[in-house]
Formats: C-alpha cells, structure tokens, sequence
C-alpha cells in the first residue's frame, strides 16, 4: 500500500519518507491537555487516546474500563489506608511506557 504525501503537525512528510508512531508521546500534547505530565483521574475534557478512536475504536474497552473500576474498587476497600510510598520508576520501553516499580504503603 503506497503512502501519499502528508502534514503532520504543520510539517511536510514526503511520500515514501519513513513514519513512526511514538505510543509514548500520546496524551502528553500541552496544546491539549494541562499539564500533560500529571496524572489526573478528574480532567474534563478528556480526549484521550489510551483506546484510540473511529472505526479502529477498540473493542475491549468496555471490558478493560470495567475490569479497572472493579479492581481499584476491590483494592482501595480491602486496603483503605494504601497510599504512595514515593515516585514511580519507569522503564524505558517502547512502544508502551511501564511502571517498573511503584513503592507503597498502607496502615
């Protein structure tokens, strides 16, 4: 399937000009979102792309939103006084940034 020339954020992307999703940029645009790099459950709006959007609309969202609520809810009950202990440490991963420790406590 032949790509055609493009713009791309105001840049001039020639056909056959090799292109990359960077997955780790997404949600962090600062024309969009207030302080991108803050985690923040209330923001409004929220337009987000954790599972994109149109007809590649994933199907298990539903499921995966569902599958959060219920496991949150599970933990913050059984565990009321859980709170963060200090600053994630992320890995460097591509194409999805993980957590690769998350330090904590709890009463």
């Amino acid at each position: 399937m032949a790509i055609d020339d493009a713009e791309v954020g105001g840049c001039f992307v020639p056909a056959g000009q090799q292109r990359i999703v960077a997955f780790a940029a997404a949600n962090r645009d600062p024309q969009v979102f207030a302080r991108p790099d803050e985690f923040d459950i209330t923001r409004t709006p929220n337009p987000h792309l954790a599972f994109s959007a149109g007809p590649h609309y994933c199907l298990g969202a539903p499921l995966a939103r569902m599958h959060a609520e219920i496991a949150l809810s599970a933990l913050f009950t059984r565990l009321p006084g859980l709170r963060l202990a200090g600053l994630p440490g992320w890995l460097g991963s591509v194409p999805v940034r993980q957590i690769a420790t998350l330090p904590i406590d709890w009463d």
